[in-house]
């Protein structure tokens, strides 16, 4: 998958796909993913924690730029249990905004690659490459 880095540091990344879950006017799409390999949450507790805790940093400062009033924090890499692949952990963070899909789940593709959404704009980009930059790196 293609994605923007947002921020990085030496142990997690936070990144926005090319082609994001969502459509834009829904909301925003970030992935925070730690460097290491990890199969999943349950294999490495200290690493998810980490991964989590900077997920919900992440939301506070989307929220505090009003980029979304609402956020969904999703454990993932099950796809890696497609044939072929491995599992990797990473945690999706969905922005939500108040469309039409406000608080009905987000439908997920079946599979990786078949849905067809715009990136977010690059203001916003530049907005939370900023925000991160002096947020979470103290």
């Amino acid at each position: 998958m293609s994605t923007y880095l947002l921020w990085e540091n030496d142990e997690f990344t936070i990144s926005t796909p090319e082609n994001p879950h969502q459509p834009y006017a829904d909301g925003l799409h970030l992935i925070v993913s730690p460097r290491q390999s990890v199969a999943s949450a349950w294999a490495d507790i200290n690493t998810a924690t980490q991964v989590f805790k900077l997920s919900a940093e992440a939301c506070k400062i989307m929220k505090d730029l009003q980029l979304a009033p609402w956020f969904n924090i999703q454990a993932n890499g099950n796809w890696g249990l497609l044939p072929g692949n491995a599992t990797s952990f990473h945690v999706h963070v969905f922005g939500r905004n108040k469309t039409a899909s406000w608080g009905k789940p987000i439908s997920l593709p079946q599979d990786p690659g078949t849905y067809k959404n715009d990136a977010m704009p690059e203001a916003d980009r530049t907005k939370l490459i900023e925000a991160f930059g002096s947020s979470l790196n103290d």
